[in-house]
């Protein structure tokens, strides 16, 4: 994502627009806010079209992304997590689960990605499962981003209709399209984040009326959102599927005290059991592409691919409750850095400073500081049954998080909605504070109301920060160093072999040695550099190809030899 230069933060730029909007709009309303009123009305009547807003929520961000893919290219991957879920895509793309492992493997090897018994990614397949889709249809991966982020964005709107009151939900799904769906790191990177969103936003949303009602339809939608957090976020589907089996049981177990007349208005007993069944089925069958999926990648239909990297490699570390993940005996340097990357951060994991530090990403990532004031009022409204049930939600995932050596916010996506949602109530609470005036006139100022525009439109202007290079410095940022490399070299004629030799501190951090699921084909090969000695077996098996150098703390290409 592109990051301005700014003399101050981007979010206090973005603060004090809102703020003085919401100045501008009490000032009008100080001397006539009847024009107020009528732009209200507008948005109730609005609102009230609930299909008309989840279609716009869902198209509105993403779109606005499209258009500027003139000033703001299609992203390059940059870190090693992006990397490996098109790994997993290419191997999809190519009819695939697994790929034969790699001659000289030696050479490719890298973060998260096993060489043995077979070339795959560590990664669950549901993020490049999208990945491998936009591939197909458009010959661009990121495309894949986009519609999953299309659906997230139409989901998390769809699921405030269920928790909240029109207006809420209708300003909750518009502000989430405007602030993911232009420039955070959900539709700019390859990480992920839009598909377990996506997944949480429907089953929680779907939640309340199948416990109601029992419709077959609600059933499906809670089974298909469950599923695209298990094969995206597995470990954070584990609460979801807790949360919604508990829900489920308890409703069970009410029913059985339940007079006749209540039970054929919550749904009789063939509809409850058709709707568990095949809630059921939809796990075992979640359960048997994950097994097989183990199977062709581990050896072992019970042993993820997630863990293999970390016996293998030793990353990723566990849980804090685990013990450290012991040294490997056979990495090479780079992957030697970044485990010893990852033990300090988990030796750290328990400490204050780290738990803070954790909360401070998600904050600021989800929130910041104009919905930091929406957020607090939302958590004050334990009066409400709806907002208990939204904070009690949000405070087991927290937990659950936590448990893990580090907090990354998309860790918490399959909650993005809840915590939506708990800000939007806190902006109806926002909304009904009225500022007394003098007693010549009748009413009272909608000084609340004009604050909450003020912090909506500052919320919403984050999704612009893509724009904040062209605005205020005149151009975009520069690319990343290899992908700076790869244009040129997917420019330049020819078949290239790139040997990377990486700076001390920089592999931690820097992604460089990743290939596609074959090498056969490839414009580029990336692989380490092993010395004159090992290279040549690497040179003699692809002779035709030109031979390149580069050092991750220059970033200039060379020709090998010079």
């Amino acid at each position: 994502m592109l990051s301005p230069k700014l003399p101050i933060r981007p979010e206090f730029v973005e603060l004090a627009a809102g703020l003085a909007v919401a100045l501008v709009l009490l000032a009008i309303a100080r001397s006539d806010y009847g024009w107020l009123g009528g732009w209200g009305r507008a948005a109730r009547k609005l609102a009230r079209r609930r299909t008309l807003v989840i279609v716009l929520a869902a198209l509105l961000g993403p779109v606005i992304r499209l258009a500027l893919l003139a000033v703001a290219p299609v992203p390059e991957p940059v870190i090693h997590d992006e990397f490996v879920h098109l790994l997993v895509a290419d191997t999809l793309r190519h009819g695939r689960i697994a790929n034969p492992p790699l001659p000289l493997s030696d050479f490719f090897e890298t973060i998260y990605v096993l060489q043995r018994p077979v070339y795959a990614a560590g990664y669950p397949i549901g993020n490049g499962a999208f990945l491998a889709l936009g591939w197909v249809l458009t010959g661009y991966p990121w495309f894949g981003v986009w519609i999953a982020m299309v659906l997230c964005c139409g989901s998390v709107t769809w699921f405030q209709y269920r928790w909240n009151p029109p207006l809420a939900a209708c300003a909750g799904g518009l502000l989430f399209s405007l602030l993911f769906g232009i420039s955070s790191g959900w539709i700019d990177t390859y990480w992920g984040g839009a598909v377990p969103a996506a997944g949480g936003a429907l089953a929680l949303g779907a939640l309340p009326d199948l416990l109601r009602t029992w419709r077959i339809r609600s059933a499906a939608l809670v089974a298909a959102g469950w599923t695209l957090a298990w094969f995206t976020r597995p470990y954070e589907s584990v609460l979801l599927g807790i949360l919604v089996a508990a829900a489920v049981l308890a409703r069970l177990l009410k029913n059985r005290t339940a007079t006749k007349p209540q039970l054929a208005r919550g749904g009789g007993g063939a509809r409850v059991l058709i709707a568990l069944l095949l809630l059921g089925l939809v796990g075992i069958a979640d359960a048997a592409v994950s097994g097989w999926h183990n199977l062709r990648v581990t050896g072992d239909p019970w042993l993820l691919p997630y863990q293999l990297t970390q016996r293998q490699y030793g990353v990723p570390q566990g849980f804090v409750w685990q013990k450290e993940a012991p040294l490997p005996e056979r990495l090479n340097p780079q992957q030697k850095e970044v485990y010893f990357w990852q033990r300090d951060l988990f030796r750290q994991s328990w400490s204050p400073v780290n738990r803070l530090l954790n909360l401070k990403r998600v904050w600021a990532f989800y929130i910041g500081y104009p919905l930091t004031i929406p957020l607090l009022l939302g958590l004050l409204g334990w009066r409400s049954r709806k907002a208990r049930v939204l904070i009690m939600i949000l405070a087991a995932s927290l937990v659950w998080s936590s448990l893990y050596w580090q907090m990354v916010p998309h860790y918490l996506a399959p909650v993005a909605a809840v915590l939506l949602a708990l800000m939007m109530r806190g902006f109806l609470v926002l909304s009904y504070w009225r500022l007394p005036v003098d007693a010549r006139r009748a009413g009272a100022l909608p000084a609340g109301a004009c604050l909450a525009i003020g912090l909506w439109l500052a919320s919403a202007l984050a999704g612009l920060r893509i724009l904040h290079p062209f605005l205020l410095m005149g151009h975009a940022a520069p690319p990343a160093p290899r992908a700076a490399i790869s244009l040129e070299l997917q420019a330049t004629p020819g078949t290239h072999l790139v040997f990377v030799r990486y700076a001390a501190g920089d592999s931690a951090h820097t992604a460089w040695v990743y290939n596609g699921a074959q090498l056969e084909g490839a414009k580029v090969i990336w692989a380490n550099d092993l010395g004159p000695e090992r290279n040549r077996e690497l040179l003699h098996y692809f002779p035709s190809r030109m031979a390149w150098t580069v050092a991750t703390d220059e970033g200039i290409l060379k020709r090998y030899g010079e």
